[in-house]
């Protein structure tokens, strides 16, 4: 069970954890420290919404699952606001999202440390990824899957999905014929990804129920939800070092203080840690100064650097003659298949046991031919920037390792498959109804069945803010990602390179299957 406010408020502690589960728990093996996780969002544990692998996408906009945030309207994309959905719930964002498992590349992982992070390399990464995660094996052999998979006995279950839908091959034969390979691990090329999905319970696998729930006995371990942080509470030495001596939240109507012995851990996220800090006093001080916040540590970094990956997608109408032949979650706006459909998902067979896991990485020279245009564009515009001292000492840096990427042929665009119509994450907000939060997307058909290919930009140039918009702890924060804004000019941008899902679904071991393009969106992810 979770806290009450009694056991927390006024009371001190070791450790006080904002919303950081995973390390709460890593922190709570020590029998002789205390550790208080302040959870702003609802517990909801063993919750079906959550648990029930088919009911992903369900929770957006849902407040006692997501913040919802959204951007500020954005000049590159007509005064569009882009929904940013984000975990508030125990778990966080793992309880709400798409499942997909697997690493990055290493030279991402390593440019950490080269950006000055001693530690932050894939050496390391790779041994707490074995440590932290169990595989377990798909009960039935499939062409997809690898079994090359050596670390076991962690705490997070993760294996392939149950079921597959039938487009997995004709997809990854279209992107073989523009030279993508099909691969059992991901490099380069189309694999299915592993999902967090335990097949023997046939239950997502999440930071709650994997960290929380087998070491919620532990009497030093304290977790109260909906507790709304508003502040670190702060103090500055004579040799003007700053402490944090306990933190003030919010629950119920009431505001509380806890007081921390030790050390103050804040991991609320992209949006919400740089609100927590420039409320406490910690931030640029312009920005704190607007809001009427006293400045403890004038803080140029806090909710700046803000580098965001976007994605478009394009959604194909299946042909009606080959509709029987695979399976896709349009089905499941029947209410007559999807009572069918839950009899197979108990065997692990059908609709509701597949999940979005084909996945492809590619360097941008797979995209297109003019890579070398667009790199040298790129290079270009941001000399230019630099000589007109634009970017900082650190952004040069990042600059200079993206570009280093791009030219030794690093996997900098992605494309998702899904088994689905999902032109946007809202076009199935609600797995077997029609609704759709998205006014700019068009709903699908009923009775017809669809695949949609999305590209995504992982590594944009362009860089973005985070930032409170006043001292109010409940207003969510200005989110402005400023997308493809230092990409807004080149020729030949990597915004449009990325976008090749047409291209792949124009060859011929899709085409046969393809009615038409239905619609195209664009959002944040």
């Amino acid at each position: 069970m979770t806290a009450s406010i009694e056991q927390v408020s006024g009371k001190a502690f070791d450790f006080v954890v904002i919303a950081g589960l995973v390390l709460a728990a890593r922190l709570s093996e020590d029998q002789d420290k205390s550790v208080l996780v302040l959870e702003a969002g609802p517990a909801n544990l063993n919750d079906p919404l959550i648990l029930t692998p088919y009911l992903f996408g369900i929770h957006y906009n849902n407040p006692n699952y997501d913040w919802a945030f959204q951007t500020i309207p954005q000049e590159t994309l007509g005064g569009r606001s882009i929904y940013s959905g984000r975990g508030k719930t125990l778990g966080g964002s793992s309880a709400i999202n798409f499942f997909q498992f697997h690493r990055p590349s290493k030279s991402h992982i390593d440019a950490f440390e080269k950006l000055g992070n001693p530690g932050w390399n894939w050496d390391l990464f790779s041994k707490y990824f074995d440590i932290s995660t169990n595989f377990i094996p798909p009960s039935e052999e499939s062409e997809f899957a690898s079994h090359d998979h050596s670390n076991e006995n962690g705490p997070l279950n993760y294996s392939y999905p149950m079921s597959y839908s039938g487009l997995e091959r004709p997809y990854h034969q279209a992107l073989k014929s523009i030279g993508i390979d099909v691969l059992k691990d991901p490099t380069i090329g189309t694999w299915i990804t592993p999902v967090t999905i335990d097949p023997t319970t046939k239950t997502r696998t999440y930071a709650a129920n994997m960290y929380y729930e087998p070491n919620m006995h532990r009497s030093n371990l304290v977790v109260l939800t909906k507790a709304h942080v508003t502040k670190v509470n702060l103090k500055t030495g004579s040799n003007g070092e700053v402490t944090a001596t306990g933190v003030n939240f919010i629950h119920g109507e009431d505001t509380h203080t806890v007081e921390v012995r030790k050390e103050v851990v804040l991991s609320a996220g992209t949006f919400m840690s740089p609100q927590i800090l420039e409320l406490s006093g910690i931030g640029r001080k312009d920005v704190l100064g607007n809001a009427g916040i006293e400045v403890i540590l004038d803080l140029q970094g806090v909710g700046e650097n803000v580098q965001e990956h976007v994605y478009s997608g394009t959604s194909f109408e299946l042909k009606g003659e080959v509709q029987d032949q695979f399976t896709t979650f349009d089905c499941l706006r029947d209410p007559a298949v999807r009572e069918k459909q839950t009899e197979l998902f108990a065997h692990g067979k059908g609709a509701m046991a597949m999940s979005f896991a084909s996945m492809t990485f590619f360097p941008l020279a797979k995209a297109t031919p003019a890579a070398d245009d667009m790199y040298r564009d790129l290079e270009k515009s941001i000399s230019a920037g630099i000589a007109a001292n634009r970017y900082s000492q650190g952004l040069q840096k990042q600059y200079k390792l993206q570009l280093e990427s791009i030219q030794r042929g690093d996997p900098v665009c992605e494309i998702l498959m899904a088994q689905s119509y999902a032109a946007s994450p809202n076009a199935y907000k609600k797995i077997g109804t029609a609704e759709s939060i998205d006014s700019g997307t068009t709903l699908p058909e009923p009775g017809k069945k669809y695949i949609t290919m999305s590209s995504f930009l992982n590594n944009p140039f362009s860089r973005g803010t985070v930032h409170i918009q006043s001292s109010d702890p409940l207003q969510a924060p200005a989110i402005d990602p400023h997308y493809f804004e230092e990409e807004h000019g080149v020729s030949a941008s990597p915004r449009r390179a990325c976008q090749i899902e047409p291209s792949a679904g124009q060859r011929r071991s899709l085409r046969g299957n393809i009615n038409r393009r239905r619609s195209i969106s664009r959002t944040g992810c």
